[in-house]
């Protein structure tokens, strides 16, 4: 394939997150986000005090605050969007050392040290074919030591298309065409206040997720669903998340650099 059409395939992507940078910030604020994506996300990090991690499809920078505020002792968040570093960087505090901001594609991240961990939220499945997600995980290999650990969120590969449906109660649609295959995009629409926004993302199957992850030096590699907040469950109670605990269209996923 030659350089112009890949171009022009980044700079559509470029554009798609820099035109949804702020009704995706506030999208953090809803249940599923606070609950659910945020706490479970954690959970499978587990302690990051004195730790150096490189947060990957960072965005507005929600998370990567978070890691700084509890312990790690140096944050690199990097996104390809300009739009969403500007909202990252805008709420950075005098006092805010050990953090800063990178704006980068993943596929072409330079050499940028060594890091005890890497966390993508999503990240992995805006890879558009094979060839984009192998490089995104040959990526993030070259910035681990052996040992050293991926935790993402990622889509499900696992979900069937018939079961997109039943997520307007969370504020959010998925749909795909069909017959769903390797790279299918999926469509996310989303509300934020009264704002309707929709992006793409990529399906792939866990198999090809896993030879991806292993052919770039990964090992002990495994999905696990996101843990609820028990708060969550004391505030909106179990029929509210009913629909999304038995039909989950995102997943945690987990790696070590094989050494």
């Amino acid at each position: 394939m030659s350089a112009a059409p890949d171009a022009a395939r980044a700079a559509a992507g470029v554009a798609q997150y820099d035109a949804i940078a702020v009704p995706y910030q506030r999208s953090k604020e809803s249940p599923i986000r606070r609950y659910l994506e945020s706490h479970g996300f954690f959970a499978l990090l587990g302690e990051v005090a004195g730790l150096a991690v490189l947060d990957l499809a960072c965005g507005d920078g929600f998370y990567t605050r978070q890691l700084r505020q509890r312990g790690a002792r140096q944050v690199l968040g990097v996104d390809i969007s300009t739009a969403m570093i500007g909202l990252a960087c805008r709420q950075l505090l005098p006092a805010d050392t050990g953090l800063d901001y990178l704006v980068c594609d993943v596929q072409d991240l330079p050499d940028l040290g060594r890091f005890d961990v890497v966390t993508a939220a999503y990240l992995l499945h805006y890879a558009r074919d094979v060839g984009e997600l192998g490089r995104m995980c040959r990526s993030i290999a070259r910035q681990l030591p052996p040992g050293g650990r991926l935790v993402a969120i990622n889509e499900n590969p696992d979900q069937p298309e018939c079961r997109y449906a039943g997520y307007l109660r969370y504020g959010f649609s998925k749909s795909v065409a069909s017959p769903r295959g390797e790279g299918s995009p999926i469509t996310y629409a989303m509300i934020s206040g009264r704002e309707l926004f929709r992006f793409e993302v990529y399906h792939f199957e866990r198999a090809t997720y896993e030879a991806a992850l292993a052919a770039a030096g990964f090992t002990d590699i495994r999905w696990q669903p996101l843990e609820l907040d028990p708060q969550g469950l004391a505030v909106m109670g179990a029929e509210y998340w009913s629909e999304y605990l038995g039909n989950p269209p995102v997943v945690g996923l987990t790696a070590r650099r094989a050494g």
